[in-house]
């Protein structure tokens, strides 16, 4: 949901690929964590997690948890929820009546009369 959300706010790949590339990064470099169930490389802290596997992730590592769930489906809620009020959300193509306009001043264009 995050990346999707990142995505609908600035309608660009980049900001999805950042937070992704940040999270991995920070993940495994920083604080030598598993990254998608693959082994743990040395990083800048040593860390252990222990506890539950609904907390730590377990053996695939935190992206598995319950804590980063809760984290990214709050942070993409609120991305969701700022491209709502730009209006950046876009019908399905299959409940469009006519082709959406990506600006309002192309809108107001095309809904003047001619003169």
């Amino acid at each position: 949901m995050l990346l999707a959300a990142a995505y609908m706010l600035t309608r660009r790949l980049w900001l999805g690929i950042g937070f992704h590339i940040s999270w991995n990064y920070t993940q495994s470099a920083v604080f030598s964590g598993v990254v998608s169930g693959s082994v743990a490389d040395p990083g800048l802290f040593k860390t252990v997690m222990t506890g539950p596997d609904l907390l730590t992730g377990g053996s695939f590592g935190l992206e598995a948890s319950l804590i980063a769930c809760l984290l990214c489906t709050t942070a993409g809620t609120i991305l969701v929820m700022r491209a709502v009020r730009r209006g950046q959300v876009m019908q399905p193509f299959w409940s469009r009546t006519q082709p959406e306009i990506a600006t309002s001043a192309e809108r107001s264009l095309i809904e003047q009369p001619p003169a």
